[in-house]
C-alpha cells in the first residue's frame, strides 16, 4: 500500500494531486521534513490562487492531501501532539470559498487519502503497518476547531 506515490513520506510540490480540479487553486508545502527519522513528511503548508493571493493553512501538515469533486474544498492530514499517544493526525477540510479550516476531533495514526467524494473521505489508517480504511463522513463527526485563514 504504502509504496504507491504519491504517499504520505513521499509527496512533492510537483504532483498534480496538489491542484485543484478547475485549476484555479494549488496546495503548496513549505519546510517538508520526516517528523522523526524514516517517518511521514510534515511542513508549512499554502493554499496559492491563480491571482497570486498566498494564504497559510497550518504551520505543521501531513499529506498528500485530496480534493473533493468539485474543487471547493479538499481534505489535509494535520500534524498534532497528544498527550497519551504522542504524535498523531486529525483531518483538516479547507473550504477554499469561504476561506475556513475545520480541524477534526478523531485521532489516526498517519492518513493516507483515497477519495473524497460529496462529504464521505475514505483512506488508510497507518499505511505502513497494520492499514485499516477508512470511512470518515465529515457532516457527522465532531468538529475541534475552526479557523479563519488570512492572506
Amino acid at each position: 500500500m504504502a509504496s504507491k506515490y504519491p504517499n504520505p513520506s513521499a509527496f512533492h510540490n510537483i504532483d498534480k494531486r496538489l491542484h485543484s480540479p478547475d485549476g484555479f487553486h494549488k496546495i503548496v508545502y513549505y519546510d517538508l521534513n520526516e517528523i522523526a527519522m524514516c517517518a511521514p513528511l510534515g511542513g508549512i503548508c499554502f493554499l496559492e490562487t491563480k491571482d497570486k493571493q498566498k494564504i497559510k493553512i497550518h504551520e505543521w501538515v501531513g499529506g498528500p492531501p485530496i480534493w473533493e469533486e468539485q474543487g471547493f474544498a479538499f481534505a489535509i492530514p494535520i500534524w498534532t501532539k497528544d498527550s497519551l499517544k504522542g504524535t498523531v493526525q486529525k483531518i483538516g477540510i479547507v473550504d477554499t470559498r469561504i476561506k475556513d479550516l475545520k480541524i477534526y476531533s478523531r485521532i489516526f495514526n498517519v492518513l493516507d487519502f483515497i477519495s473524497f467524494e460529496k462529504n464521505i473521505i475514505t483512506g488508510i489508517n497507518s499505511p505502513f503497518y497494520m492499514p485499516t480504511s477508512i470511512e470518515f463522513d465529515i457532516d457527522k463527526e465532531e468538529i475541534e476547531l475552526i479557523l479563519q485563514l488570512v492572506k
